[in-house]
């Protein structure tokens, strides 16, 4: 069975199969050490974003600031710099008479683009702006003339194949924008063993195997829970670990996050941080990510196997109780360590 829509498109836009990173700028990085993460604390953090292997940073929590603040400049020259692109997250209702009032002065300093807050658009105003700013992206909810459309249909779907398989039939299948797949909304309110991450660095593959665009938010990368803002473990041995040099109680950032620091996934090749960047580089190197449809293998019960149309790469996901075979193909990336030729429980891998 064959899901999607459109051809495989030859000089694509830079957005079209991007991954997006948003970063909540108030719990990222704290520079002045005041307790709240600022665009200089981004800034100086830019070299994690760019190791990590995202296309784009969405600043979230920003909108009510200046434009043409020397901060964001100086972020957006340093972003140029390292190939990224960086957007806004705002919380605008296009479906105003004019919204060119708060959207240029963005554009104009240099934004490429925005995520915007779930609202309608009957009338396209978002898009009558962006018309006069070639190579710019709306990432937007619901209805309306998006270039990506962000959903959670993989969040919402849980850990079970079956209904992980019919959402993503669900969005293929329909008309209307790219997808921008996303699953930062999942309940994990608190991660207290690496065994808990297993249903998180499957779904991570699963995600990141599909054609469209992803959106990741910090601290996702990481296996932290992606419900609320979460403030970003960098390193060290104690709270607040590296996020700000500000003194006091720090109850939202959990002594037992060590294991989960920056620093401490970075030195560990079978980490969760590890697996993402190691994705993010196939996904973006290996010639089998093409093809903008998918097609379904017959899988054992609790478990499934698509092929990117056009292409030699498969996605399989175990969410059964019981080890499964791989499907043929050499093995490129699993969740979990594979051996013998099966797929464990909980497991998700890619195949070429």
């Amino acid at each position: 069975m064959q899901v999607g829509n459109g051809p495989d498109l030859d000089g694509a836009p830079w957005w079209w199969d991007a991954v997006c990173y948003q970063v909540d700028v108030g719990a990222f990085a704290d520079v002045d050490g005041d307790g709240v993460g600022d665009l200089e604390g981004l800034r100086a953090r830019l070299g994690y974003v760019e190791l990590l292997g995202v296309d784009a940073v969405v600043l979230a929590g920003v909108a009510g600031g200046d434009p043409n603040s020397t901060e964001l400049a100086d972020l957006l020259a340093e972003a140029r710099g390292a190939g990224l692109r960086v957007l806004l997250a705002l919380d605008v209702d296009p479906a105003r008479t004019d919204p060119g009032p708060v959207l240029r002065p963005w554009l104009d300093a240099g934004l490429d683009g925005f995520h915007l807050a779930p609202r309608n658009d009957p009338n396209d105003a978002v898009a009558a702006v962006l018309a006069d700013y070639p190579d710019r992206v709306v990432i937007g909810s619901g209805t309306g003339n998006w270039h990506l459309l962000f959903g959670l249909d993989l969040a919402v779907a849980g850990f079970s194949a079956g209904p992980v398989q019919n959402a993503i039939d669900a969005v293929l299948g329909g008309e209307g924008p790219r997808p921008a797949w996303a699953m930062a909304s999942r309940d994990t309110s608190r991660i207290r063993d690496h065994a808990a991450l297993t249903p998180v660095r499957a779904m991570a593959l699963v995600q990141l195997a599909l054609p469209g665009a992803v959106c990741l938010r910090h601290g996702e990368e990481l296996g932290l829970p992606g419900t609320e803002r979460i403030r970003m473990p960098w390193e060290g041995d104690r709270s607040p670990f590296g996020f700000s040099t500000a003194q006091g109680d720090w109850p939202s950032i959990p002594d037992d996050w060590v294991e989960f620091t920056v620093e401490a996934q970075l030195e560990d090749p079978d980490s969760t941080l590890s697996l993402y960047r190691h994705a993010l580089e196939i996904r973006s190197t290996h010639p089998a990510f093409v093809g903008e449809s998918v097609e379904w293998f017959g899988a054992p019960e609790d478990c499934f196997a698509f092929r990117r149309t056009g292409s030699s790469l498969i996605c399989a996901l175990n969410t059964s109780a019981e080890p499964v075979p791989l499907p043929p193909g050499e093995l490129l990336l699993s969740s979990r360590p594979v051996a013998g030729g099966a797929l464990p429980p909980g497991t998700a891998a890619w195949l070429a």
